[in-house]
């Protein structure tokens, strides 16, 4: 994510003059910003109903707030400029990464070494899924975990005949929370550590206890409410996948090295990169490029693997987001808690945890981290506890719905091209509870963290 570009979006997101000269409190600007509303709020119904498809109806939902604003004196290319193209870009570039690592057969060579230390049993395999999700989380951000481990997930389950949805709706939830105590861990808290001021170590060191007793509780819940689930069907031949080596599942040794070698730079650019202010952007689209430079002719047949449904479903979603701003709806809403708070450090906490975690959790979490990052400094009389809060809620408010972020919507999107689709109520009566739960659990530990820092 762009520092620069989320600092210039910081200072439009107050509630603006629109082309006539008038704030939001005229009637027009205010009948501007009531359609756009309408507009995402129908977006999002369209989107829940799953009787259209998700990129079409967010980049129609998209245009139409557009043409709203193009009345109001803001043409769409100005309203262009202010999509995260940071975030889209880091997006695209970590699928690069994926699928070039994917094509070497790195992840089916990773999936046979789990199932080989787990014997085919379905309960050691979906542990050592999440154990590595967890892992994995510390050093990448949801998406590209998900890129990562969704596809030989279904893999290593239709192989042992298990049904794969209760794993990848598992794999999102923890790959989302176990991300909060690093700020490689997602896009989301590299922003708020950036517009907050946030002590990395810190951070790292107050949170980490938290993502861990989140990880130990959500997979004895997810152990007991699935199962039923994870059992082996009569087709499972885990002596097959005993017998078979590993090594035989790279399909290129050249590609396979050259993916262990790319994730090592993005694992220390990551790492290094937010000490010296580079952008988690351009570490991965460096990367990327590198790889597809080095594949030589198979460049093409690689950038066409790549889910770009996912890609332009990010666009129509951030340029909603971008007309809302437009309006000064979200920021109003905002500022009226800020002025509810004052310096209370507990309320500053529950509203840090859970507007983002569940009133805004409709909304895409890394524009949500912009918006509250700077408050959260103001919020709570100063208490070092209050700006690292925001870090569960924009985490937690990624999976509790199934529109709520990309990773989501790639566990979705898999399941459905393997014939067993997800629906929304499915993924929202696991999701939605442990949402909930790792809120409050949250809260507790950050009410007592206060006099820890204090």
């Amino acid at each position: 994510m762009s520092i620069s570009l989320l600092s210039k979006r910081m200072l439009t997101v107050a509630p603006i003059s629109f082309n006539s000269g008038v704030c939001i409190t005229s009637v027009r600007a205010m009948i501007a910003a009531i359609l756009i509303l309408i507009i995402f709020i129908g977006t999002l119904i369209v989107i829940i109903s799953e009787k259209v498809n998700e990129t079409a109806t967010v980049l129609f939902g998209m245009c139409l707030a557009g043409v709203v604003l193009f009345f109001e004196g803001i043409d769409f290319p100005d309203m262009l400029q202010l999509i995260q193209w940071d975030a889209i870009i880091f997006v695209t570039a970590m699928m690069i990464v994926v699928s070039v690592a994917g094509s070497s057969g790195m992840f089916r060579y990773i999936a046979l070494l789990l199932v080989r230390g787990t014997k085919g049993d379905p309960r050691q395999v979906f542990l050592a899924f999440m154990n590595l999700v967890f892992v994995l989380s510390l050093v990448f951000d949801p998406l590209p975990t998900m890129l990562v481990m969704g596809s030989f997930t279904v893999e290593v389950c239709q192989a042992l005949d298990i049904d794969f949805r209760p794993i990848l709706i598992s794999e999102v939830i923890v790959a989302n929370f176990a991300s909060i105590p690093s700020v490689v861990g997602s896009v989301p808290n590299l922003v708020i550590v950036v517009l907050a001021g946030i002590d990395v170590g810190l951070m790292f060191i107050a949170l980490l206890p938290l993502t861990i007793i989140m990880y130990i509780v959500t997979v004895w819940y997810l152990l007991r409410y699935y199962k039923e689930k994870l059992v082996s069907g009569e087709s499972s031949d885990v002596n097959l996948l005993m017998i078979i080596k590993p090594s035989v599942m790279i399909k290129s040794r050249h590609d396979f090295y050259l993916s262990i070698f790319a994730l090592a730079i993005l694992v220390l650019g990551f790492t290094l990169g937010p000490s010296v202010r580079l952008e988690a952007s351009l570490i991965a689209m460096l990367v990327a490029s590198g790889m597809l430079i080095f594949s030589h002719e198979r460049a093409k047949d690689l950038l066409r693997r790549l889910s770009w449904d996912t890609v332009f479903f990010l666009i129509g979603l951030f340029g909603l987001i971008v007309a809302l701003e437009q309006t000064g709806l979200i920021t109003l809403l905002v500022d009226g808690f800020g002025a509810a708070i004052g310096d209370n450090p507990f309320l500053a906490i529950l509203a840090l945890i859970w507007i983002p975690g569940l009133v805004l959790s409709i909304v895409d979490n890394i524009p949500v981290a912009a918006l509250l990052s700077p408050l959260a400094v103001s919020f709570g009389g100063g208490s070092q506890a209050v700006p690292l809060s925001l870090m569960i809620g924009a985490n937690v408010g990624g999976y509790i719905i199934p529109f709520g972020d990309a990773p989501n919507m790639i566990a979705v999107n898999l399941a459905a091209e393997k014939g067993k689709p997800i629906s929304f109520k499915e993924f929202t009566r696991i999701a939605f509870p442990l949402g909930l739960l790792h809120l409050i659990m949250g809260t507790i530990y950050m009410f007592a963290l206060v006099f820890v820092l204090a």
